[in-house]
């Protein structure tokens, strides 16, 4: 409201494209948390059911749980980031989800149990919602406020469409190629 010119939609779609890389470096930002957040709520249902061999009602309650966990989390990575600053957080739960991704499910597959899908999937969850909280308010920052909605908007839907959205599909694609039901760790960890 604040704007004396609104722009037209090609001056929007001007400045985006004279942005592109903020855009490519949003997306980037933002690739941990929409992989992340495919595979905690779409694919686990899938994970628990086929490839653990967990109930039906176990793996949603892992994913009810997860939500509930995210809900949490998502706040305190905003407040965390805004006390110590973004780039901690950007760069500390990605070398977490780096080294603990593979490990975790490779541990989870070893003996299949509820409480260590459930253990494993809120480890994700912790990194989805602190990383999510964090990378919004970063993101946000980082791109100029004339084309705020628009390089926000594409960057995080460039990262959501190729990444987030292919996590279920890579998952089940790891697994079948390699035959092992831990690899999904390693598109987590990608």
């Amino acid at each position: 409201l604040a704007m004396r010119h609104h722009p037209t939609a090609s001056e929007v779609f001007a400045s985006a494209l004279a942005n592109w890389r903020i855009v490519i470096l949003g997306m980037m930002i933002a690739v941990l948390t929409t992989t992340t957040f495919y595979f905690v709520t779409v694919y686990t249902p899938t994970f628990g059911k086929n490839v653990l061999k967990l109930t039906s009602a176990d793996a949603l309650l892992v994913t009810v749980l997860v939500a509930v966990g995210t809900f949490i989390w998502n706040p305190v990575g905003g407040a965390l980031s805004d006390r110590i600053g973004r780039k901690p957080v950007l760069l500390t739960i990605p070398a977490l989800s780096l080294a603990t991704a593979y490990p975790a499910l490779h541990w989870l597959f070893a003996t299949p149990s509820f409480g260590k899908m459930l253990a494993v999937e809120m480890m994700f969850s912790f990194y989805f919602g602190v990383y999510s909280g964090t990378m919004l308010g970063a993101l946000v920052e980082m791109v100029p406020a004339h084309v705020r909605t628009t390089c926000f908007s594409l960057a995080f839907s460039l990262a959501a469409a190729l990444f987030g959205t292919f996590t279920p599909f890579a998952s089940t694609l790891l697994i079948e190629k390699t035959g092992d039901k831990a690899s999904p760790g390693l598109w987590l960890m990608f």
